[in-house]
């Protein structure tokens, strides 16, 4: 991950600060090696065919706007981008998302004006085409080299979801059907098991034949108390067995023991209530994050809540579904940065918009970077695209994007198809041509005609030099009770460990929202939660509120930093059970331990297997679930140990220090060594 610097570069070799040095400290931007000539490998696809399918080359020459969508949505497809987010603060008439509130006031948040994106843009030499019925498929059935790829070959699940009746035609079908003959049926069960995750649909049979997890879309993390009271409603249904619900590391809730039979229901009740769950699993765009504490950070650059909803109105084609980006060879995640904290950790995001301004006309606009992942076998820091974006041109940047990784992105094993393997693929600065040939005018601008918003935290707060391994974050830790930048006001950062809620959480949550604060709910990227706008008389009372003494915003170091991933209990993947045990690990050392004053934050990221959803690469501590075989016992739940990783301006991923260590006492001692040496903690 890299940070534009402030100065200006020439065009083709940004200036920028990895590690926190500037590239006029020789150090240039690094690109990948461009290995055969790109478009010499498109051969399998005959121009002719694939011009054919899509309806010719689209590109900045083409003029579609993807139908009457975006002037629906926007007025005028030229509307001129605001100069800052479109959010209106709490007052007493207002409400969220133009729904009559019976709960108190609420921030209205109206996505940013944006130029539309040309939805029809493609290539003629791209692997993929446009169906007559508006969806997108690979044009050569050999390049389908792994069984989602054929799935989707079968039947496009968006495709299915929209047609008339389409999700409950599914869903009727499914229900209908005894669960043991689904899966004598090849169709429904590819559909049972893929294509309901268009709709954030996950089968979990951990948890039962036909039990569902949905995971839904929430721009920025932000909720409102109807919401929250409605979802309780939810996975209370369903005892305490089943229903339960997670703050995710992409700033959004997932309910889980939801039934195939309510289903429609529910979905239909979240629609009403602003939220929808389309395209939200599977090879599509995760949900967009950005900061927690957007517009009432005293240190923010840009409010990244109007932009995160208008993405998201961008990717879901206003909650209708958007066939354009809806076959993309992986996941894609998208964050907007709100402050030099990063608290997006915008080097993991495919595409990290950070804010800068036009040297030429000081609007307001990003700084692109793109790329970073993290997988089983390879990590990648997100890299700068050297370019420059207009705020009204954002959605037509990310859409020039996807459209690119999905013309192109390899489709073969699904530990290579990230956004990174297609640049690596197409060599950077192809990469970088055919994004700015898919722009509005077939132009993107280079970074060095912006100058970046962020302040240089690393100038601040300088790693050490000698032993980059004793390093204690920088970042501000957003729980506690903060001041926020309106007089009068804070926030209180709850911490929720391992971001588990159980049945009557979300309603207590609304409830001190309603009763102290303007009825608005966050979510963080750590899994823990915000309840913004409290007066600060009101402080002392809210924090007698027994969901604050559950939630406590004053935790102990290693459970304040602690995220999981699922674990054992619900995912069919994982190797271990990682919420319980890192919890219980986490209270033992913050019993037993104390650490330098100063230290904002020691992290500890569990994932239950190779897939890393915990983000174990990340954490100051890792753990990544494997088992474990003990002489004379049947093999154990255990982990492989990562140390060092770190996000913000300057990030690092943890490296393997121990493999195959079982749970236990053995991994306390270790972990404790770890935490002793690395980052001065001292027996209490």
């Amino acid at each position: 991950m890299v940070m534009m610097a402030m100065t200006a570069a020439a065009a083709g070799t940004p200036q920028v600060h990895v590690n926190g040095r500037s590239s006029s400290n020789s150090c240039p931007v690094r690109r990948p090696a461009v290995r055969t000539p790109w478009r010499t490998k498109l051969s399998a696809v005959s121009p002719s065919s694939a011009a054919a399918a899509s309806g010719g080359d689209g590109g900045a020459a083409n003029g579609g706007n993807g139908g009457g969508f975006w002037s629906r949505l926007f007025g005028s497809a030229n509307s001129a981008p605001l100069a800052a987010a479109t959010v209106e603060q709490p007052t007493a008439s207002s409400s969220s998302g133009g729904l009559e509130s019976r709960y108190g006031p609420k921030t209205v948040i109206k996505p940013l004006p944006q130029n539309p994106p040309n939805l029809d843009v493609t290539s003629a030499d791209a692997f993929v085409g446009k169906t007559p019925q508006g969806s997108w498929q690979l044009l050569d059935e050999g390049r389908a080299k792994n069984p989602f790829e054929k799935t989707k070959l079968q039947n496009d699940a968006l495709e299915l979801l929209k047609r008339n009746g389409g999700f409950d035609e599914l869903t009727g079908e499914l229900t209908s059907t005894p669960f043991e003959d689904i899966y004598t049926d090849e169709e429904k069960a590819k559909t049972i098991d893929v294509r309901l995750k268009w709709m954030g649909l996950f089968h979990r049979l951990k948890a039962g034949k036909g039990r569902f997890m949905l995971r839904l879309r929430l721009p920025n993390g932000v909720l409102n108390s109807e919401q929250c009271r409605y979802m309780d409603g939810v996975i209370s249904k369903y005892g305490e067995e089943q229903g339960c619900a997670d703050v995710t590391t992409r700033q959004n809730l997932q309910l889980r023991g939801i039934t195939l039979e309510d289903a429609p229901e529910i979905l239909s009740t979240l629609e009403s209530l602003g939220i929808t769950t389309l395209q939200s699993g599977m090879d599509n765009v995760r949900n967009v994050a950005g900061s927690p504490i957007a517009g009432i950070d005293p240190q923010e650059v840009y409010d990244t809540r109007a932009m995160c909803q208008a993405l998201t109105e961008y990717v879901t084609q206003g909650y209708d579904g958007n066939p354009a980006i809806s076959n993309l060879p992986r996941k894609f995640n998208i964050c907007v940065v709100g402050s030099a904290d990063m608290f997006e950790h915008p080097h993991i995001n495919d595409i990290a918009l950070v804010p800068a301004k036009s040297n030429d006309n000081g609007k307001l606009g990003f700084h692109v970077e793109v790329g970073g992942f993290l997988s089983p076998i390879r990590c990648a820091d997100a890299i700068p695209l050297d370019a420059f974006v207009d705020e009204g041109d954002a959605a037509a940047l990310c859409h020039a994007i996807l459209s690119t990784f999905r013309d192109y992105g390899v489709r073969g094993p699904r530990t290579k198809t990230r956004l990174m393997w297609c640049i690596d693929e197409m060599g950077y600065d192809n990469f970088r041509e055919e994004v700015a040939r898919r722009m509005p005018g077939g132009n993107l601008p280079r970074a060095s005609e912006a100058t970046t918003l962020l302040p240089d935290a690393i100038a601040h707060h300088p790693i050490d030099p000698i032993d980059e391994s004793h390093h204690h974050s920088t970042r501000r830790s957003v729980l506690g009770i903060h001041d926020q930048k309106q007089d009068g006001l804070q926030w209180a950062g709850l911490c929720v460990p391992t971001g588990s809620l159980e049945s009557g959480d979300m309603t207590a949550l609304a409830n001190i929202a309603d009763k102290f604060g303007s009825g608005e709910v966050r979510l963080t990227v750590d899994q823990n939660v915000i309840i913004p706008n409290i007066p600060k008389e009101k402080m002392d009372a809210f924090l007698e509120e027994p969901i604050v003494q559950k939630f406590t915003p004053f935790p102990g170091m290693l459970v304040a930093g602690l995220v999981s991933c699922t674990g054992a209990r619900w995912c069919p993947q994982a190797q271990i059970h990682t919420k319980s045990n890192a919890l219980e690990l986490a209270q033992r050392l913050d019993e037993q331990l104390s650490f330098p004053e100063g230290t904002n934050e020691v992290r500890m990221h569990w994932s239950g297997c190779p897939n890393v959803c915990g983000q174990s690469q990340v954490g100051d501590v890792g753990f990544i679930g494997t088992s474990v075989k003990v002489k004379g016992q049947d093999a154990v739940e255990g982990v492989n140990l990562l140390e060092g990783g770190r996000i913000g301006q300057a990030p690092a991923e943890a490296q393997l220090v121990d493999k195959k260590v079982p749970l236990g006492d053995e991994l306390e001692q270790k972990v404790k060594a770890i935490l002793m040496e690395k980052y001065g903690a001292v027996e209490k």
